[in-house]
């Protein structure tokens, strides 16, 4: 198992996530989880005061992070109304665009890790995989930030697309001329290891 446990306590009122390593196996609570709480409780501080994010609460120690709880549905359970969720993606939009304003990409944006709130409210609760761009980056930071930006928009393209029944392509067309190339060169890529791959069974399954 390499994910955290999440644990919601009650104290002094106030209802928390704990995301916790400590019970994971030496190698993954010493690699993955040391290295996904430190990036996380960065961007955390990094984007204090955009709306849509969990409070931060700090790092009691080096395998867990402390975060306000929120309750909500997960876009992934979400059943399809395209005239609902065409505002939740709205503001799903402004969230994502004050993460890369502060200079703050989060790389792996996905329907299952936004909530969205009985009075509509969106939030996105899972900044593992993010990147800080920082005061003074230097050229390979600044290049991962450029990179994983243009992910964000292309996840978020497409969620909007698949669930509100737009234009995959269109919608990937329109999240920018350099995320769209570099989407397509991923695609071509994923396509011709797909290939390789089944080839390779193909070979492997002869007598």
């Amino acid at each position: 198992m390499t994910k955290a446990d999440l644990v919601r306590y009650r104290i002094d009122g106030l209802d928390l996530a704990v995301k916790d390593y400590r019970p994971r196996p030496f190698l993954v609570r010493n690699l993955l989880g040391r290295l996904a709480l430190r990036r996380e409780a960065a961007a955390y501080r990094a984007a204090a005061g955009i709306p849509g994010l969990a409070e931060f609460h700090g790092r009691p120690d080096p395998f867990s992070i402390v975060l306000c709880w929120i309750s909500g549905t997960p876009l992934s359970e979400m059943p399809a109304a395209p005239a609902v969720l065409g505002g939740v993606f709205d503001r799903l939009d402004e969230i994502v665009a004050g993460l890369h304003e502060r200079g703050i990409a989060i790389g792996d944006l996905h329907h299952r890790d936004v909530l969205v709130s009985d009075d509509g409210a969106v939030h996105v609760v899972d900044l593992a995989t993010s990147v800080v761009l920082g005061d003074s980056p230097g050229i390979l930071r600044r290049a991962l930030f450029e990179r994983l930006r243009d992910q964000d928009r292309i996840a978020l393209a497409r969620m909007r697309a698949r669930h509100t029944g737009g234009d995959e392509d269109a919608a990937i067309a329109a999240a920018g001329p350099r995320a769209a190339a570099r989407y397509s060169r991923w695609r071509r890529l994923r396509r011709i290891w797909d290939a390789v791959r089944g080839r390779s069974r193909e070979r492997g399954s002869r007598p």
